[in-house]
């Protein structure tokens, strides 16, 4: 597996904590201003296989990291309380490392759009997220859709970016 060696607990910036969410039960929150680019999450956690991962059964919080490969999070960690957005105001930089999308007030909620780390196909969610760009419904199949590959650029796992690259280039010809 590439990049096997992963972390085995997430760090959270001390800037954000966990309040109410109006998204979803519980969420993260910017406590001080924080800077486009400025590395909010880095996830760390237990890597597991798909086969495993099917086995769990909700609530838990997983990222696909590589084909194949998931991290589960600790469910004890303030991490697993972030939520999704359609119109996130976080991203990836490659695997575990999440930053700000662009700058972000105090009294925000930190969100991510998950499609940008759900490797799993057949994986499905409703969205309450309520913002003008809000899909509905979130799957695993999402990083196909033009809009969003324009909108997040590299900023995927990256699986799931492998995937894109992939996909773009077409069917290789002998």
């Amino acid at each position: 597996m590439r990049n096997s060696h992963f972390p085995a607990g997430s760090r959270l910036t001390p800037s954000a904590q966990v309040n109410p969410s109006a998204i979803e039960g519980q969420g993260l929150f910017a406590t001080t201003p924080l800077d486009a680019g400025e590395i909010v999450i880095r996830l760390g956690g237990q890597l597991i296989d798909d086969a495993t991962l099917a086995t769990l059964t909700p609530p838990y919080s997983s990222l696909t990291v590589d084909d194949g490969r998931h991290l589960l999070l600790d469910p004890a960690h303030p991490v697993r309380y972030g939520n999704h957005s359609c119109d996130p105001n976080l991203l990836h930089t490659d695997a575990i490392t999440i930053v700000a999308r662009r700058p972000i007030s105090p009294g925000e909620e930190l969100t991510i759009d998950y499609a940008t780390h759900t490797g799993i196909e057949s994986w499905t969610m409703t969205c309450r997220c309520g913002t003008a760009l809000c899909r509905g419904t979130v799957t695993g199949r999402d990083w196909r859709l033009p809009h969003l590959r324009r909108a997040y650029g590299d900023h995927w796992s990256p699986p799931l970016l492998r995937r894109i690259r992939a996909d773009l280039q077409g069917p290789s010809t002998p």
